[in-house]
């Protein structure tokens, strides 16, 4: 079972919410749940490699990795940085949550409870309160990883069927220091960052999009995990039913 916190109400969030489209909410869950999800996190779940290259993304399973000499992985990694020069890039670790859920031959992993919590009734309607959107209809997900030289550039979250309504970011990250980057940032109309939240257990971060933002690249002197699962509260039509994963 995983719990949101009941000190948290969903009505007073919102009126926070309200007044610039973003927030933090610290302690989100259960303590003991949070844990419980770190465990997995950190201990049960396969991670993929996931970049892109100009508008196609490349996912790699943890199998395909495992077959790449170290030249191949550092002529991959620097293609990544050239194009970081002069494009939008992106390269972390992840866990296809929606994929995985919605192939029936494909193996769980045990975070995929964690999604189906997302996608139950009540956590549905707890972030239509606190984002004021009734039209929310389901949550996609994915399991990220960010390590020493991770990072995402600025973008707005905006999609081309306007379905996505929010977007957010759970937070599983223990111990993370102040100089390690990895911070979820948002900047203003002339590139300054407005606000920036650092990596912190157990928290919440949600805003509605669109807003320009990015994740810092992780320094090279990190030696921290950043564990999150991320993702869009969406007004289409899921792909499929949920109750596949018991627990």
């Amino acid at each position: 079972m995983i719990r949101i916190n009941p000190a948290h109400d969903p009505a007073v969030l919102a009126d926070a919410f309200k007044a610039s489209r973003r927030m933090q909410v610290r302690d989100f869950f259960v303590p003991a749940d949070a844990e419980r999800i770190h465990d997995v996190l950190s201990t049960a779940t396969p991670w993929w490699l996931v970049y892109n290259v100009g508008s196609k993304v490349e996912q790699l399973p943890p199998e395909y990795l495992a077959t790449l000499s170290q030249a191949q992985l550092n002529q991959m990694l620097h293609g990544i940085q050239e194009r970081a020069r002069t494009q939008y890039q992106f390269l972390y670790q992840f866990y296809p949550m929606v994929s995985t859920y919605f192939t029936p031959t494909a193996k769980p992993a045990p975070i995929l409870a964690a999604y189906e919590f997302l996608n139950s009734p009540a956590s549905l309607d707890f972030f239509r309160t606190l984002t004021g959107r009734p039209d929310i209809k389901w949550a996609d997900a994915q399991a990220t990883l960010y390590r020493s030289g991770n990072f995402l550039k600025s973008h707005s979250d905006l999609d081309e069927g306007g379905h996505r309504v929010a977007a957010y970011v759970l937070n599983f990250t223990k111990l993370w220091e102040r100089d390690w980057g990895g911070y979820l940032q948002f900047f203003d109309e002339q590139h300054d960052i407005e606000q920036a939240y650092r990596p912190i257990f157990n928290a919440l971060n949600i805003f509605g999009v669109p807003q320009d933002h990015s994740v810092g690249m992780v320094s090279s002197f990190c030696y921290g995990l950043r564990y999150s699962i991320t993702g869009w509260l969406r007004s289409d039509a899921p792909p499929g039913s949920f109750g596949r994963v018991a627990g």
